[in-house]
C-alpha cells in the first residue's frame, strides 16, 4: 500500500505537470489508494532532498496492463522516465499486452513514445455531465440491483463478450474489485432478466461510471440509455454535481448515446501497444 507521503508527492507532481502542460493525466486515484502491499506497481525517482521528480504506475484492469507516468518539467531529458520505464517493464514478462497511456495533447509524452517499439492502438474520450443539464425519463422495464457474489460469473461473461477480456483475467479482476468499499457493481435487468452491468465509484463530489456493458443478446432495446438515465438521475439526486465516464473514440454508438444524455468530452487519452518481445531481462 502506498504511504500518505507517496500519495501526496504523486498528487503534487501531477498538479505541476497538468497545470504547466494543460493536460489531464490518467492516474486512476481509486486504484492508487488501494494498492496491494505485496505487489510492485509503482516506481519513484526522488532527488537527494526527497523531492519527487518522476513517477510511473502500472495498472491491471482485467486485461492488458496499462502504464502511465510523469516527470517534473524542470528535470526532463535526464533519463529519469526512461530509467523508471526500463525497471517497470522487466516485471511484465508474463503480461499478455502492455498499453502505454498518454494525454493526446502532451508533446513530451509523444516524444518519448516515438523512441519505443510500440504502435498506436486506440484513443479514449474522457466525458463528464453536470447536474444542471436535464435528462430524459426512465424505462420502468429496466431496473438496477446491487450485485452479489453469485453474479460474478455473469459479470465475468460480460467482460469477455463485450470487452474481449480473457475469462481468467476478468475473474481475477472482478474478484479483487467486487469487495471495494468506494465502488459498487450493479446488475441491469430487463423485464426481470439479467441483461448487463455497471460499476459506480464515488469520489468527493463526483461519480465515475466503469464497466458499463449490455449483453449482446439484449442490445438494441434501449437498455443502455435507460440505465444511464437511471444512474445519472440517482447520482444527481444525491447531490453529486458531476458524473464521469470514459469511452473508446471509435465506439460511435456509445459516443452518440453519451452525448445525447448530456455528456461532454473534456480530454482525450491515447494508447500505444508496446512490443513486449523486446524486453531484456
Amino acid at each position: 500500500m502506498l504511504t500518505k507521503k507517496q500519495l501526496d508527492d504523486i498528487r503534487s507532481l501531477q498538479q505541476i505537470c497538468e497545470e504547466t502542460e494543460n493536460i489531464e493525466l490518467k492516474l486512476n486515484w481509486d486504484t492508487l489508494r488501494s494498492r496491494p502491499a505485496d505487489e510492485k506497481h509503482d516506481y519513484f525517482h526522488y532527488d537527494k532532498n526527497g523531492k519527487l521528480l518522476g513517477y510511473l504506475a502500472l495498472y491491471s484492469f482485467g486485461g492488458p496492463v496499462e502504464l502511465c507516468g510523469m516527470v517534473h518539467l524542470d528535470h526532463r531529458r535526464k533519463g529519469i522516465f526512461c530509467s523508471l520505464f526500463n525497471e517497470a517493464v522487466k516485471q511484465l514478462t508474463q503480461a499478455c499486452k502492455l498499453l502505454i497511456n498518454a494525454p493526446a495533447s502532451s508533446e513530451s509524452a509523444k516524444g518519448f513514445i516515438k523512441s519505443l517499439p510500440c504502435s498506436y492502438s486506440f484513443s479514449e474520450y474522457q466525458m463528464k455531465r453536470h447536474k444542471s443539464k436535464e435528462i430524459g425519463t426512465i424505462n420502468q422495464e429496466v431496473t438496477l440491483k446491487e450485485a452479489v457474489s453469485s453474479d460474478l460469473d455473469f459479470i465475468n461473461h460480460l467482460d469477455t463478450v463485450c470487452f474481449d477480456v480473457p475469462k481468467e483475467e476478468a475473474a481475477a479482476f472482478n474478484n479483487d474489485t467486487f469487495t471495494s468499499e468506494n465502488e459498487k457493481t450493479f446488475i441491469i435487468e430487463y423485464k426481470g432478466v439479467k441483461s448487463g452491468k455497471i460499476r459506480i465509484q464515488i469520489e468527493d463530489d463526483a461519480a465515475w461510471i466503469y464497466g458499463f456493458a449490455v449483453d449482446p443478446l439484449f442490445q438494441g432495446k434501449g437498455i443502455g440509455r435507460s440505465t444511464l438515465t437511471n444512474v445519472v438521475n440517482h447520482q444527481h439526486s444525491k447531490g453529486i454535481s458531476w458524473v464521469h465516464l470514459e469511452v473508446a473514440a471509435e465506439n460511435d454508438h456509445a459516443l452518440a448515446l453519451y452525448k445525447s444524455c448530456g455528456f461532454e468530452s473534456y480530454g482525450t487519452q491515447d494508447y500505444y501497444e508496446y512490443d513486449l518481445n523486446t524486453i531484456k531481462i
